[in-house]
């Protein structure tokens, strides 16, 4: 397939054949469109503009034409799925159904490296009717019941002391390169710690006080994933 089929594909698929409304999906002028169709040649900057907006297309595919799709891995994929490989009733989703997957950092219940590097994506999820800023896996039983020993946490935007829910689970990052999922306790703005609790009451230490200077990035828990393989 070369790159004039794949493109024409690619905006029946998502802009109904309308070239227009695909080029203001991805962002560029329409006459990019017109000119990569007449051509029958599409930019780099144009594939990476399409593969940005739709992640679920195959870069595989896109740059090399292989119609081979890769196969699911739970709620996770390695490679975003050919678009020619889907099923017709297949839900399509875009980048902002897509959760960035940070496999590799691991947070105890390794620093994780903002999650605004997406050199540190190792894959993404996709979980019907959630969003989030990141998932990373959790490791210990630290927060048992709540979080157990492989479950895939989803965390949201970035947020400041100040802007805490006591008693809420945040993942937290220290300037000591610690990263935790813990219950966070301030019991007043002007003390210099917060208290951070563990879940499992057989765990030890059971809380700790972490001091407010020392913290780093907190962002609150929004949903758990269990059982993910």
């Amino acid at each position: 397939m070369n790159d004039k089929e794949k493109l024409v594909a690619l905006v029946k698929k998502f802009a109904g054949g309308n070239q227009q409304a695909f080029a203001e999906q991805i962002g560029v002028p329409r006459s990019s469109v017109a000119t990569w169709l007449h051509r029958g040649s599409i930019t780099a900057g144009g594939r990476e503009a399409i593969l940005d907006t739709f992640p679920q297309v195959s870069r595989e595919w896109l740059m090399s034409g292989s119609t081979t799709a890769p196969q699911r891995k739970s709620l996770r994929t390695t490679d975003p799925l050919s678009m020619l490989a889907e099923p017709a009733n297949t839900i399509r989703f875009t980048r902002r159904d897509l959760i960035p997957f940070f496999e590799n950092s691991r947070a105890s219940c390794g620093l994780v490296e903002q999650f605004d590097n997406p050199s540190y994506e190792t894959e993404y999820l996709h979980v019907p009717g959630l969003r989030a800023r990141a998932a990373i896996p959790a490791e210990g039983i630290s927060m048992e019941p709540s979080i157990h020993d492989g479950d895939i946490c989803l965390v949201g935007e970035e947020v400041s002391l100040a802007d805490i829910s006591p008693r809420r689970i945040y993942l937290i990052v220290t300037t000591e390169g610690h990263c935790m999922f813990k219950r966070i306790y301030d019991e007043g703005r002007q003390t210099e710690n917060i208290l951070a609790l563990s879940e499992n009451p057989d765990y030890t230490p059971h809380a700790q006080a972490i001091p407010k200077a020392n913290i780093l990035h907190l962002y609150p828990l929004t949903h758990v994933v269990h059982g993910v393989e």
